[in-house]
């Protein structure tokens, strides 16, 4: 489980944004405030997992689209995250890169340390391409343009960090890429925006995906009563049987599915998947998705967190409405550098004073942070029945 980010000059995020995180998690604000960068840094130490910190980098249109913008000297980039591991374990990985210009950087430094229940454990530590600290027997050359962590990451003792590390998927659903037929692909899991929803689908045990699916999908369309996976022309498509007048049915493949049923299917699918993802993001689950069907989305979400760690991105009031304050992370952007705080514990404790709710907030003064300098007073105890 991931406990916490920190972070410094990524995208536009400021010095030492931190960001706690529970089972579920709603990052909000506008449009614009930088919601989405929050989940990328996740994603971006995922990616440089997978295919290494120059992959990410390139993936992302380099290094000048991934740091703050400077004036002058460009601003050191830094990323920290502390993970809860399995059986009782604790991970904490971090890197800072640096240059001189704006299309150069390297590692500045990078350090990592994962500690059993036991109290036992492993670390590392790099300073400018030099191994500063770690077993002897774990310090093999240094590329200054990459993380040593996936050099080592392959040794038993540091495998479930990197492991928990690669088991981040952001995910921004795109209706018109599962419109399309799709080729056939083994990689797990789901991609970022659904490009092998139906192989997916195809691949895992019906009995994990498709009774929850068609129930959504019926409760949102009002007529949807079945689904299956169909080969044509060596593509894979997905067909929807929908119940028509005189109690008929009529089968519809994907293209002719609204965007907002074809959305909801890949968020549930993603939800669903088998095995599951350890830490999923939804950006904004609530596009193209009608208000009143909102709930029923919310319900996949919060259910998903008996399986998986659930972020998502959102300015819906609809969404809020069914949102805990404690869950909510408020991103707000001003002269261009994006912060995360908790909310203002003033507003948190009107809305669970039920005075006014997180969506009456949002549609209203909007929801603010938390003061920086001022602390969530503790709970009052109760005086009843004092004498």
């Amino acid at each position: 489980m991931l406990r916490s980010l920190r972070v410094s000059n990524y995208r536009s995020l400021g010095e030492d944004v931190r960001v706690e995180f529970g089972r579920f998690t709603a990052l909000v604000g506008p449009n614009g405030s930088g919601k989405s960068n929050v989940v990328d840094a996740l994603r971006f130490v995922s990616d440089a997992m997978h295919m290494g910190l120059s992959g990410a980098v390139t993936h992302r249109s380099g290094i000048d689209a991934v740091r703050r913008w400077s004036g002058g000297h460009p601003f050191d980039l830094r990323i920290e995250v502390e993970l809860e591991l399995a059986e009782g374990s604790a991970g904490h990985y971090g890197f800072v890169l640096t240059g001189a210009s704006e299309e150069e950087y390297h590692v500045k430094s990078e350090e990592a340390w994962l500690t059993g229940p036991d109290g036992t454990g492993i670390e590392f530590r790099v300073e400018e391409g030099r191994w500063a600290k770690g077993p002897s027997d774990l310090r093999p050359p240094l590329n200054r343009q990459g993380l040593a962590l996936q050099l080592v990451g392959g040794d038993e003792r540091l495998s479930p960090l990197v492991d928990a590390l690669r088991a981040v998927s952001i995910y921004s659903i795109f209706p018109d890429t599962l419109r399309a037929p799709q080729k056939y692909s083994p990689r797990k899991p789901m991609e970022r925006h659904g490009e092998n929803w139906v192989s997916i689908l195809k691949d895992q045990p019906i009995d994990t995906w498709k009774a929850d699916l068609v129930s959504a999908l019926d409760k949102l369309t009002g007529d949807t009563v079945d689904i299956k996976i169909k080969s044509a022309a060596g593509y894979l498509v997905v067909e929807f049987e929908h119940r028509t007048e005189k109690k008929k049915r009529k089968w519809f493949s994907a293209d002719q599915e609204s965007d907002g049923t074809l959305r909801v299917a890949g968020i549930i699918s993603a939800l669903l998947q088998d095995p599951p993802v350890s830490v999923i993001g939804i950006e904004e689950p609530e596009l193209t998705v009608h208000p009143g069907a909102i709930s029923l989305l919310y319900d996949f979400l919060h259910q998903a967190t008996e399986r998986s760690q659930v972020i998502i991105t959102t300015h819906s009031p609809e969404m809020l409405e069914h949102v805990d304050a404690g869950d909510v992370r408020v991103v707000e952007r001003r002269d261009g550098v994006s912060s995360v705080c908790p909310m203002a514990w003033q507003q948190k404790k009107a809305v669970r004073d039920q005075l006014l709710t997180l969506g009456d907030l949002l549609r209203g003064p909007g929801i603010e942070q938390q003061d920086e300098d001022e602390d969530e007073p503790p709970p009052q105890l109760s005086l009843a029945g004092a004498s």
